[in-house]
């Protein structure tokens, strides 16, 4: 009788190339994953979609991994471990950022329209409206009868308003959960940005005041909030 068997050096020439396609095909998974976490080219919930598909195609590439797998090879073993972990990491991942989205529970950015009045006490830095104008008070002090950049107190005129060239706008966030905050205008011609990295992540509070170039809202601004690589933002 005659008969023949498989080459064994071109069955592990095989089994090396299908290794090492399903290695690059998870590998350029996870780049594309890293890619729409950070740069951010798609909406949250796209982002997640997107992320759950690819893990699944993860699993299901570890598993043909274990099909062709031929445990007297240590190398291969490992790898497949490896691919393991990152496929059952992906997932668990995915369903953690469903289950825990950031919620953006206020957001909102106001002219200041405090007028001035006569006898109110002022801190420093502390903003009026005045004849259509805006003031910032240079020291804390309390106002007189009448308005007067050099207002005169015992004997003395001390500068205690200083002309705005702007409006001044309070800005102010309330977010569930975020290791980042950053806000920015959406027009060019009122430029602003500001970045926030809270101490406490948990129930993230903010506000600060800014002179604009013109009056805004909320809708000219976006906020961004990142928690643990994961984007919120307003709409």
């Amino acid at each position: 009788m005659s008969g023949h068997s498989e080459d064994p050096v071109a069955e592990e020439s095989k089994r090396f190339f299908t290794f090492f396609n399903l290695s690059m095909a998870l590998a350029a998974i996870t780049g594309l994953e890293i890619v729409i976490i950070y740069v951010q080219a798609f909406e949250s919930k796209v982002i997640i979609g997107v992320l759950f598909t690819t893990s699944v195609l993860k699993f299901f590439g570890v598993v043909w991994w274990f099909m062709h797998l031929r445990w007297d090879k240590i190398l291969n073993t490992v790898l497949f471990l490896m691919g393991l972990v990152i496929a059952l990491g992906t997932y668990f991942a995915v369903i953690y950022m469903a289950d825990h989205p950031i919620d953006i529970e206020n957001f909102e950015v106001t002219a200041l329209e405090d007028a001035w009045k006569a006898g109110s006490d002022y801190e420093v830095g502390a903003y009026v409206k005045h004849e259509e104008s805006y003031y910032q008070a240079k020291s804390a002090h309390t106002a007189g009868e009448s308005f007067d950049v050099n207002s005169t107190t015992e004997g003395e005129k001390p500068s205690f308003w200083m002309k705005v060239e702007g409006i001044p706008h309070k800005i102010s966030w309330k977010v569930n959960q975020a290791d980042l905050i950053e806000i920015n205008s959406r027009k060019p011609g009122n430029p602003f940005f500001h970045m926030y990295q809270p101490e406490d992540t948990e129930k993230v509070q903010g506000t600060v005041i800014r002179v604009l170039a013109k009056a805004a809202t909320s809708s000219d601004f976006r906020l961004k909030a990142r928690s643990e690589a994961f984007w919120g933002e307003t709409e």
